[in-house]
């Protein structure tokens, strides 16, 4: 090997170790045990003593690697994955089912009602990354702002596309091209919009997370999944789209978002993990609890880890996976494990 090939060797090496340790931060807190076992009545707990845990599927990757490094930690601890979708998550947690419930979108009301009239009070959620920018193993993803090709608009605003999805805006609704800048032809053709529908999970995140809590605009489209709302977009050179980041094709493009200062982001791992991209999103665990009393301890121990620098770091080493969070994030979100839930 000569001087120079095992210079540009160690280069590399130094620069993807320094990418990893960037990647989670350097003031994330390292793990540290502490002694916990389950409750021999806990009602996670299958008939052979193995802890249930259950929810999305696709956290599955990164949750066996958190399983492995804990049952290290703590020998006497068994894991059985009972998840069967992020639809299982809150009834398997509402009767206790499963220790956690993993969720690539945040809980909705109907979901807290459903908890809340059984269990009387809400579960606890612990954001745990963020979400993905590649669509390839079905996680959950941030979302894109989508156009035909054959739409020449450039650049949009979160603002504008709230406007041209939602109804009783006090700015006032977008419902022509002509509202967003385009000329000619263009004018006064009507916007199309497209998403997922209303009441179901995603639809309700969208609305109160994107849309400020208004009803969709007249004419609003829903499909039921990312390739159906993009297949109608790509037959409608007039239509506008917001679906799972990183679907441009030969028929579709996603917009580059403009914000308040007038840069523009595309929903870069950057701009995602920084707040920059309005359209960036997290992956949580959802936990059981129950009025005037702290999570179950084994429950807060397992989260010590997830939110740990070793637990974030099984988080980034996912090969296109979840963002791991920043230190000042994951802090946040362990203050939350001592919490009394209220009465």
């Amino acid at each position: 090997m000569t001087p120079t090939l095992t210079r540009a060797l160690a280069l590399a090496s130094a620069l993807l170790a320094g990418s990893v340790h960037a990647a989670v931060g350097p003031h994330l807190a390292p793990y540290q045990a502490q002694p916990v076992q389950p409750d021999a009545n806990a009602p996670y707990l299958s008939q052979d003593g193995a802890i249930r845990i259950g929810g999305a599927e696709h956290v599955r990757w990164i949750v066996e690697r958190f399983n492995a490094a804990l049952l290290k930690q703590h020998p006497g601890w068994r894991f059985q994955d009972e998840s069967k979708g992020t639809t299982s998550a809150v009834p398997l947690l509402t009767h206790g089912v499963t220790l956690f419930g993993a969720m690539g979108r945040e809980i909705d009301p109907l979901e807290i009602n459903a908890y809340s009239k059984i269990v009387g009070t809400a579960p606890l959620e612990i954001r745990i990354a963020l979400a993905a920018n590649d669509t390839s193993q079905h996680l959950a993803t941030s979302l894109a702002v989508y156009v035909n090709r054959a739409n020449p608009l450039a650049q949009v605003s979160a603002a504008q596309v709230r406007r041209a999805l939602s109804a009783g805006n006090p700015e006032g609704d977008l419902s022509t091209w002509g509202q967003l800048g385009l000329k000619g032809d263009w004018a006064m053709r009507r916007i199309h919009s497209y998403g997922t529908p209303e009441f179901t999970g995603f639809g309700t995140y969208l609305q109160s997370n994107h849309l400020q809590g208004r009803t969709l605009a007249p004419g609003y489209e829903g499909y039921g999944n990312t390739e159906a709302i993009l297949a109608r977009l790509a037959a409608d050179p007039a239509g506008l789209a917001v679906a799972a980041i990183g679907l441009d094709n030969a028929r579709i493009r996603a917009l580059p978002i403009a914000g308040d200062d007038g840069r523009l982001t595309t929903g870069t791992e950057a701009q995602v993990r920084d707040g920059e991209y309005p359209y960036g999103r997290f992956l949580y665990l959802y936990l059981r609890r129950e009025p005037g009393k702290a999570i179950d301890p084994v429950a807060r121990e397992y989260l010590r880890f997830v939110l740990s620098r070793q637990g974030q770091q099984i988080i980034a080493s996912q090969p296109k996976g979840y963002f791991p969070l920043s230190a000042e994030q994951a802090t946040a979100e362990l203050a939350k494990l001592d919490e009394v839930a209220p009465q």
